[in-house]
């Protein structure tokens, strides 16, 4: 048997979110529940109270509910008071005002705790059980599209990172423009001006596509996205080093002064049909194994069996089938322990035939 993985290797940011998606997959309770808590933390602005966060009120609701179903002296108990004062702590707490949303996992009984924020919102849920509910943190994972942004011109060249659905700025290049602007002074002096502005160019341009390259050498991204017109990008794309070429996605033009902010919503819709196409073809992949008889299995009991045997390199799950919510947070959580990647897709209807889940293999027993 030979272990055929697909998967690529991960940026540091998500493989930040598979390390906390094993850990997380590893612990269960049976004395105390496990704390599963996502918010949305996005502030909505309404009626007389403009910073308010209702979904903090629908936490506190669920939390109530869940605090209803225990006993109130006893190990579980305890556990449960000692993490919800702990959460609404979190809640109440300024740490939320550069998020949109927030995924906490507690359990005191087991020494459980952990917290993360997300440039994206989290559907408000509140779960408590054995085992922490992990499908919209695999969501998240598989959301976060990672992707290496450049925004050109020809004497500048801003760079980004998409992390957790947002996106932050690194160290770029910036010259004088003094150095690339042409002006018409006719006769034998141009041609030489001009050539003098093509070999600034031509410099910069390669010192761009190094920067560019070591970028993507640290954060291994799924994608570069290069904003600039047609005569900076003709004179960057010879100059990309190899490992950086088969990554590139040309994008409309960007100002070179935009905002973090605004590139990332210039970037959202580009991000998002790429994160579907990748979803369509891991798809195809599983179940094309799947119809030879190869490297694919598809249908609940099939993948289920495959990941309990560490036999899948990557689930796919359709998020619309209306499948038992335990039964696929197991799926995950399976996954999880095995570095599984998870792959999440909409209304796929071929999917949705096999019970809305198949998987690629690593190898075939």
């Amino acid at each position: 048997m030979t272990a055929t993985p697909t998967t690529t290797k991960l940026g540091p940011d998500q493989a930040f979110l598979r390390d906390l998606m094993r850990r997380l997959a590893e612990v269960e309770s049976t004395d105390a529940p496990i704390l599963s808590v996502y918010v949305d933390t996005r502030p909505e602005a309404h009626g007389q109270r403009p910073g308010e966060r209702n979904e903090l009120t629908v936490v506190r609701s669920r939390l109530d509910a869940v605090a209803g179903t225990l006993e109130a002296h006893g190990a579980a108990r305890d556990s449960f008071d000692a993490d919800r004062a702990r959460i609404e702590e979190l809640l109440d707490s300024e740490e939320l005002n550069d998020t949109d949303g927030v995924a906490v996992f507690a359990c005191s009984h087991v020494g459980l705790w952990e917290a993360i924020g997300a440039q994206t919102q989290f559907d408000t849920q509140v779960s408590a059980g054995p085992t922490a509910e992990l499908f919209q943190l695999a969501r998240l994972l598989d959301d976060a599209v990672s992707a290496v942004v450049a925004v050109l011109d020809t004497n500048t060249c801003r760079l980004f990172v998409s992390r957790r659905g947002g996106l932050a700025e690194r160290r770029g290049l910036d010259e004088d423009t003094a150095e690339h602007s042409r002006h018409d002074t006719g006769g034998w002096s141009q041609a030489r001006f001009q050539r003098h502005i093509d070999m600034q160019d031509q410099r910069f341009a390669k010192e761009a596509a190094e920067a560019i390259g070591r970028l993507v050498q640290r954060e291994k991204p799924a994608h570069v996205l290069l904003a600039g017109d047609e005569r900076v990008i003709s004179v960057l794309d010879p100059e990309l080093p190899e490992h950086v070429r088969p990554l590139v996605e040309h994008v409309a033009r960007i100002d070179m002064r935009a905002a973090p902010g605004d590139v990332r919503e210039d970037i959202a819709p580009i991000l998002s049909a790429l994160e579907e196409a990748d979803g369509r073809d891991a798809v195809e992949r599983a179940l094309a194994g799947h119809r030879a008889g190869d490297l694919g299995t598809a249908g609940m009991d099939a993948v289920m069996a495959a990941l309990e045997a560490g036999q899948v390199d990557e689930l796919i799950i359709d998020e619309t089938f209306d499948a038992d919510e335990e039964l696929r947070s197991e799926l995950i959580r399976q996954a999880s322990l095995t570095d599984a990647h998870v792959e999440i897709v909409r209304d796929h209807d071929e999917l949705r035939r096999h019970d809305g889940v198949a998987a690629t293999l690593r190898y075939r027993v």
